[in-house]
């Protein structure tokens, strides 16, 4: 009832039927204020006999009697007439000057809230992101708009600072290897630095680098755009997983660290080489934070038409607030940067935009056991 009475087409139907009754409200005053002047008109145009027995016969309620209309007929035809074309225009002026000032009131409080949203978009549109209309009207058509226009704010403002995240973290990633490959290749073309097939060695590590760096962010910008390929094929969980874990055993071994596994999971619908990606990542990830001498976990399950697969290391966690930002390109915590951790910020943020594309999802969360953090992974299940 409340959205019906706040919505603008019911405000327009009020609108109208309070014209329509001002209108029928100061015609029938009119009429009956003609017709009150038109019988005192009358009465003091009688003569005074006539007058009397008008008079007491008003007096006495029979104003319907044959001798009330055959006085009223004598004596009234002299008087005004309510067909009149001035009388007629009287009742429109007022009837109209009634309903215009009602009708511009109730616009006004129809129309502000909306140019309030025109001149808020005016102001996003010239570079004030923070700007925000408030609520007014519960559920109404307005109350829709408003909220709206507030989301697209709040989506542009967190999109500029996503946006600035990321220029400074690609401008960051790119200018190092590229600073040390210009004062190589500066060092060798001045004869500063030997040419010998180790330093090639170094100069190609650093370019590898640079291609890894380029190569994941065009796969960002394919998985943001939703122009992602992937070549589809009844994949068993596990077994990528295993092969996974084997890639980076001897990583891990080099930082003391050991996996633990326990595999339950059933078989996706996905991309081998992009589920590749997304373990490990989430892997690297574990293993960097992981204490020398402790377990990494691996485990994988199905649940509610759901293939999970969780990653749980033994390290100091993260904050509350990390967990809505660590999924953003070349985000890193505060606590990462001063430990010396090294990485890019793209491995989390790839995962995560891996697993959208597959239609699943990242959930990161701390560990209620002890210190740590669990990655799961939910991926639909497949045949």
């Amino acid at each position: 009832m409340g959205r019906a009475l706040n919505s603008i087409v019911a405000r327009m139907l009020a609108l109208a039927g309070i014209m329509t009754t001002i209108t029928m409200a100061v015609g029938l005053a009119a009429y009956f204020g003609a017709a009150y002047f038109q019988l005192q008109v009358m009465l003091r145009h009688m003569p005074p006999p006539a007058r009397a027995e008008m008079t007491a016969l008003i007096a006495h309620g029979e104003k319907a009697s044959p001798r009330y209309f055959e006085l009223f007929e004598r004596y009234g035809a002299q008087t005004i007439d309510l067909s009149d074309a001035g009388f007629m225009l009287c009742i429109a002026v007022i009837s109209v000057l009634a309903g215009g000032i009602v009708a511009v009131l109730l616009a006004r409080r129809i129309s502000r809230p909306i140019i309030a949203v025109a001149e808020a978009a005016a102001a996003v549109a010239a570079g004030d992101r923070a700007v925000r209309v408030a609520q007014q009207g519960g559920s109404s058509e307005v109350g829709v708009l408003i909220a709206s226009f507030n989301r697209m704010a709040a989506d542009i403002e967190a999109y500029e600072r996503e946006r600035t995240v990321f220029t400074a973290g690609v401008t960051h990633e790119l200018r190092t290897p590229l600073t040390i490959l210009k004062g190589r290749l500066h060092g060798i073309a001045d004869g500063m630095v030997p040419a010998t097939p180790a330093e090639a060695e170094r100069l190609l590590r650093q370019t590898e680098h640079l291609g890894r760096i380029v190569e994941d962010l065009k796969t960002l910008a394919h998985a943001d755009a939703g122009e992602l390929a992937l070549d589809r094929r009844s994949i068993a969980v596990d077994d990528v997983l295993r092969v996974c874990v084997a890639d980076l055993r001897a990583s891990a071994a080099v930082g003391q660290v050991g996996f633990v596994e326990a595999y339950a999971g059933g078989r996706v619908l996905g991309d081998s080489v992009r589920l590749s990606q997304i373990f490990l990542n989430l892997l690297t990830n574990a293993i960097k934070h992981a204490p020398a001498g402790s377990d990494i976990e691996i485990r994988s399950f199905t649940h509610g038409g759901l293939c999970s697969v969780a990653v749980v290391d033994a390290g100091s966690g993260f904050l509350k607030g990390d967990a809505e930002r660590m999924f953003m390109p070349f985000w890193r915590a505060a606590k990462d940067k001063l430990d010396g951790h090294p990485g890019s910020g793209l491995g989390l943020a790839l995962a995560f935009r891996l697993a959208e594309a597959h239609g699943g999802t990242i959930v990161a969360e701390n560990r209620s056991d002890r210190s740590g953090a669990v990655f799961r992974v939910d991926l639909p299940l497949g045949r």
